[in-house]
C-alpha cells in the first residue's frame, strides 16, 4: 500500500548565472506556482552576482565555480546529474565536452531575434541599428556563441517614442513569461528536430 502514495519525483534542472538573476527567480516562481514542474537543485555562479541575492531569499542552494571553473562545473555537473541545465545569462561559453556530454539537455535564452545580434548587449545593439522588431530565442546550446538549433521565438514590434531603458523592460518581461513554459516543453519532450530548427509539438502562444 506505500507505493501507492509514494511522492512524485520531478525533474532536475540546474540554473547558470553571472549577474542579476531575473530570468533565474522567474523560473523559481514558476515551479513554486507550479507552472514549471520542476526542481531547482542548484544555482551556480562564476562571479559575485545579484542572482546569489536571489537564490538566498528564495532559499534555494547556490554555489560558487572555482578556478578553473571548467573543470569545477564539469564536477558540480557529475554530482548534481540534472535533468536539464539551464543558462540565465552566464557570461562563459562553454567547454566542448560539457556541450557534448550534456547534448539536447543545455538551454539558454537570448535578447533578439537569432540569428540576429548574437553575443553580449544584443538589446542594445538592436535599438541603435534602430530596428522595428526585436524579441526573444530561446535554443539549445552547441558549440558556439547563440547558434545552436532554436527552440522557441517570440518577436517584439518597437514603438517609436521607446527608450533603450523601456525597450529592456519589454524584453524581460518576455523572457520571464516564456522560459518557464518552454523548460517546460523541453522537460517533457514535447519536441522533434527538423533540420537545424526544433519543432514544438504543442503552440506556446
Amino acid at each position: 500500500m506505500c507505493g501507492m502514495f509514494q511522492r512524485r519525483v520531478l525533474p532536475r534542472i540546474v540554473v547558470l548565472a553571472s549577474g542579476n538573476g531575473s530570468n533565474f527567480e522567474a523560473i523559481a516562481n514558476a515551479t513554486q506556482k507550479g507552472l514549471l514542474k520542476a526542481e531547482i537543485q542548484a544555482l551556480l555562479v562564476d562571479r559575485e552576482c545579484f542572482a546569489v541575492e536571489r537564490a538566498k531569499r528564495l532559499d534555494i542552494q547556490w554555489i560558487r565555480l572555482e578556478k578553473p571553473w571548467n573543470s569545477s562545473l564539469t564536477k558540480y555537473l557529475e554530482r548534481l546529474k540534472p535533468d536539464l541545465i539551464v543558462l540565465a545569462g552566464f557570461m562563459r561559453i562553454l567547454p566542448s565536452e560539457i556541450v557534448k556530454e550534456w547534448q539536447w539537455k543545455i538551454v539558454n535564452i537570448h535578447p533578439s531575434l537569432l540569428p540576429a545580434f548574437p553575443g553580449m548587449h544584443a538589446i542594445e545593439k538592436a535599438y541603435n541599428y534602430g530596428v522595428k522588431v526585436s524579441g526573444i530565442t530561446i535554443h539549445f546550446v552547441d558549440e558556439g556563441v547563440d547558434t545552436g538549433p532554436i527552440i522557441f521565438q517570440k518577436a517584439l514590434e518597437i514603438k517609436r517614442d521607446w527608450s533603450l531603458k523601456k525597450l529592456e523592460e519589454e524584453i524581460h518581461k518576455l523572457e520571464h513569461r516564456y522560459y518557464p513554459l518552454v523548460i517546460q516543453k523541453v522537460l517533457e519532450k514535447k519536441w522533434k528536430i527538423v533540420g537545424r530548427r526544433v519543432i514544438l509539438e504543442e503552440d506556446i502562444g
